[in-house]
């Protein structure tokens, strides 16, 4: 059983919530681009330094093969954020949200544009529109405050207030886990936090028509609890016969809900709600296990995911101190799973794997097997060791550059 350890909780959501994280939402059925190893900025590994805490960018044209490392290499990226689209890298800084380009290794900002409000998260709606979600006391009842950017310009197209949701006085606050466009709607899948920092019983999903944004549908569903991420670089969803299939927080890093399964919701196409018809219980398959983050969508109802081992998950810091997740592959449609043959991996804050033209590149970071991208051929199921990563504590996450 993990030793509870609230006060470790509660500083490590509040350290996250207080820092922009990013999320790429919206997942198309083709790749955007086919691989092409020629350019050696092609791809991002970001790594991981504990000591001191630390961030940095290094670039591969191949994730297949040889090597990259941090030591007298890579770019260290400010803050925690690690949004990469069409080229450039963005970031959010001291209210002002930058565009930036990089160059010989060096990060050049060839854009900027200021950003007010007490900012929490950022999701893409599409290839070059950002949405970034915030609070605000003035609207302390609002779901979220938003500023829409356009990054193709650097322009803010419309800021503004998002629905109403009343906190009772045992709760503590809202969080946003996802945010993304279906159809003509707009889609927000939020969790309320009570006081002691454990998500409650419901799962909240609102919706409204875009880009207006008024007229605020909320649906609730009390059959596990959040759906989206609580880290909201980490995907979340699987796009399926127009159909969006999301998984739930209910795990003791950030969901923390010992009453609720880990399981996947259905929305079906042009709904308001989850669908009553479809529930995916990961836990009741999985000896009760409720440590899942994350849904990498693989095409035609397949995907990636991370489980915990409640075995090894002993102390809150064991979620990123110690090895302890495995990956499997996930079938939404006819509900099952099956475990991959890889090291055990680390962390939670993290997106480490990344889809493109029939492969999933998968970083693990093992204390004992090295730091290495495996290539999981999608249709095959095979899987083999590619480019290691050396220099770093931990592999972050994995990005097309360009």
């Amino acid at each position: 059983m993990k030793t509870s350890n609230k006060t470790m909780r509660v500083l490590a959501l509040l350290a996250v919530t207080a820092t922009l994280s990013f999320s790429a939402c919206k997942k198309s059925s083709t790749p955007e681009k086919p691989v092409d190893s020629a350019d050696p900025n092609k791809f991002a590994i970001v790594g991981g330094i504990n000591n001191p805490a630390s961030l940095v960018l290094m670039t591969s044209g191949d994730l297949s093969t040889g090597s990259v490392t941090s030591i007298g290499q890579g770019t260290e990226i400010s803050g925690w954020s690690r949004l990469f689209k069409n080229g450039f890298y963005y970031n959010l800084a001291n209210n002002k949200f930058t565009k930036n380009k990089l160059e010989n290794q060096l990060l050049k900002e060839v854009g900027a544009i200021p950003v007010t409000g007490n900012v929490m998260n950022s999701f893409w709606l599409n290839d070059n529109t950002l949405l970034i979600s915030g609070t605000s006391s003035t609207t302390p009842d609002a779901i979220m405050t938003y500023t829409i950017i356009n990054v193709d310009n650097m322009s803010i197209q419309k800021t503004g207030t998002f629905g109403k949701q009343v906190l009772q006085p045992t709760d503590k606050a809202i969080y946003i886990s996802s945010c993304f466009l279906k159809g003509d709607r707009m889609y927000v899948t939020y969790a309320v936090y009570n006081s002691n920092w454990t998500a409650t019983d419901v799962a909240y999903l609102a919706s409204a028509p875009y880009p207006a944004l008024d007229n605020v549908t909320i649906s609730t569903d009390t059959r596990s609890t959040y759906p989206g991420s609580f880290a909201p670089i980490t995907p979340n969803a699987v796009n399926y016969n127009n159909d969006v299939y999301m998984i739930s927080n209910t795990g003791d890093r950030w969901g923390v809900n010992p009453n609720k399964p880990s399981a996947i919701f259905r929305l079906k196409n042009g709904a308001t709600a989850f669908d009553k018809d479809y529930f995916f219980d990961l836990s009741a398959i999985s000896d009760g296990n409720r440590e899942y983050y994350g849904l990498w969508d693989l095409g035609n109802g397949k995907a990636l995911t991370r489980m915990g081992r409640k075995d090894l998950l002993l102390e809150f810091e064991d979620y990123t101190g110690k090895d302890v997740f495995e990956y499997y592959l996930i079938d939404v449609v006819n509900k099952t799973r099956k475990k991959l043959d890889l090291p055990l991996d680390r962390g939670v804050l993290v997106s480490p794997v990344f889809v493109e033209a029939g492969k999933a590149y998968i970083a693990i970071s093992s204390s004992t097997a090295g730091k290495f991208i495996w290539t999981y051929d999608i249709a095959s199921g095979s899987l083999n060791k590619g480019l290691e990563v050396k220099g770093v504590d931990y592999i972050s996450t994995l990005s097309r550059l360009k």
